[in-house]
């Protein structure tokens, strides 16, 4: 078989390559050996979200009660009694009334619609041939496919563009490969919400399904090896979500190391040691999950057969996304970190670009990369934290304006207690160096932060834009108010 393109991964980055290519009417290969749509659809983003807005509906009905609604039990049509036998003694809604029989099937099928527009059916009607086999390298330019019947193909390819993304990265902890332990690979598989979980990692995918699942009924235990949530995000994000998890009776073990897991009697049993203090505890749950970070995906690929440069990090590229070997590029989770969906789409469409117009190559730049976890509320970010920020350029040289929702009109009355914006700058020039913003829908506020970032617009531009009345927007202004007020006017004065 010869192609001009042949793309390795069916991912975020592989898809819009290969897509992009299709529609310009190149002969293209898309081939993976997985699920067409990769991890975001089939495991991470998709199916993640869809379980965070079901626990959603279910924390609003929990608290109805604070937005002056009482619901009432319907004596014609039950008797007052829970499913238990015992008797519901007041009007409100509480866990125990919360059926979440069918939050994973809804999971489920929200995965199989979006993946109906990428799977290979749907590739083929927009031109792209498909192959579901496992890749490897003989040369740089010939391609060993092996399928799920053993059955072997080889392709010749002049330009070839890996998209692999990455795999769930497991910690060396005794007797875990023992267990029937998961991960955010196998987790939206439960037919149930289960009456315990323990996650172990506090990152993004650790934070959001603690909240999720404990919204949900499920008792989580949370363990980290850092002293605080979100151990890479700014300081005043990870008490905000620490006294959230503390109120949602999540029960946190940071600074903690797991030391050996067992599993027996349909339990896990997890020993964990606090780096502190030394304490030991034993923690007990119906599943374990997890959830400590991610690594390319490189197996099986035989980088070395092709002459490619890599590490235990991910492949070595340069600016335009170019292995060593000139003809091939390598985009998304399989370059390394951040493992970000919208980092893999933007490669793919430099990379695409430079496809399609070889004489005027894309520079990637991934200076200002955004990131959301998705809890309630999210917590997004750009750029430099603070301290970052402070250790940088020194404390003198930097200015942070900081905006509490407790002042903000849209989230008094939306009953949004923990929110803020917080937007770090260089003191004096009002150069916005990053931002931190913590809201219900901090990852679409955070877009105007990063165009004026990416436009070299200062902060002291942004009090002078009409916001709408009233939004959670205003508090940008606010923020950028606070320049004019402690910073230029304090000055003058």
């Amino acid at each position: 078989m010869k192609y001009k393109y042949v793309v390795i991964g069916a991912g975020a980055a592989g898809l819009v390559v290969a897509i992009g290519l299709a529609k310009a009417k190149k002969k293209v290969l898309l081939i993976e050996s997985n699920l067409f749509g990769g991890d975001c659809t089939n495991f991470g983003c998709i199916p993640s979200k869809t379980l965070i807005a079901s626990s959603k509906i279910a924390h609003s009905i929990k608290n109805a009660k604070d937005f002056g609604i009482n619901f009432k039990i319907d004596n014609s049509r039950i008797d007052g009694s829970r499913t238990d036998g015992s008797r519901i003694e007041d009007s409100r809604i509480i866990d125990s009334d919360i059926d979440t029989t069918n939050v994973f099937k809804r999971v489920r099928d929200t995965i199989e619609k979006i993946r109906l527009t990428e799977d290979q059916s749907a590739l083929k009607k927009i031109g792209v041939d498909t192959l579901k086999a496992k890749a490897s390298f003989k040369t740089d330019k010939i391609i060993e496919t092996v399928d799920e019947d053993g059955q072997k193909k080889v392709i010749f390819a002049k330009k070839i563009v890996i998209a692999t993304g990455s795999v769930p990265f497991i910690p060396p902890i005794n007797g875990l490969d023992k267990t029937p332990f998961d991960t955010n690979e196998t987790i939206f598989n439960l037919e149930k919400i289960p009456k315990s979980l323990t996650i172990l990692g506090a990152g993004a995918i650790g934070s959001e399904l603690s909240l999720a699942f404990q919204r949900l009924g499920c008792q989580v235990n949370l363990i980290d090896l850092a002293p605080k949530i979100l151990f890479n995000e700014d300081i005043d994000a990870s008490k905000t979500l620490k006294a959230i998890f503390k109120e949602e009776k999540i029960s946190l073990y940071l600074n903690s190391s797991v030391e050996s897991v067992n599993y027996q009697n349909d339990s896990f049993e997890i020993i964990v040691k606090n780096s502190a203090n030394g304490y030991v505890s034993q923690v007990k749950s119906e599943n374990f999950l997890v959830a400590t970070g991610r690594r390319a995906n490189l197996k099986n690929l035989n980088l070395e057969n092709a002459g490619i440069d890599y590490s235990s990090n991910g492949i070595e590229i340069d600016i335009f996304a170019r292995t060593n070997k000139k003809h091939i590029f390598a985009i998304g989770d399989c370059t390394g970190d951040p493992f970000f969906t919208h980092k893999a789409e933007h490669m793919a469409r430099s990379v695409l670009f430079t496809l399609l117009v070889p004489v005027l190559k894309k520079k990637i730049s991934l200076s200002l990369m955004p990131r959301v976890t998705f809890t309630d509320p999210e917590v997004a970010s750009i750029g430099l934290t603070q301290m970052q920020a402070i250790e940088k350029y020194s404390k003198k040289h930097i200015a942070t304006y900081f905006v509490s929702f407790d002042t903000l009109d849209r989230a008094i009355c939306e009953n949004e207690k923990n929110g803020f914006v917080k937007i770090v700058t260089h003191k004096f020039s009002g150069e916005i160096l990053g931002a931190c913003i913590v809201a219900k829908r901090a990852g679409e506020m955070l877009s105007e932060i990063i165009l004026s970032m990416k436009k070299h617009i200062k902060i002291h531009s942004l009090a002078n834009i009409i916001y709408p009345y009233p939004t959670y927007s205003l508090a940008i202004r606010k923020a950028a108010d606070k320049y004019l007020t402690e910073t230029i006017f304090k000055r003058k004065k």
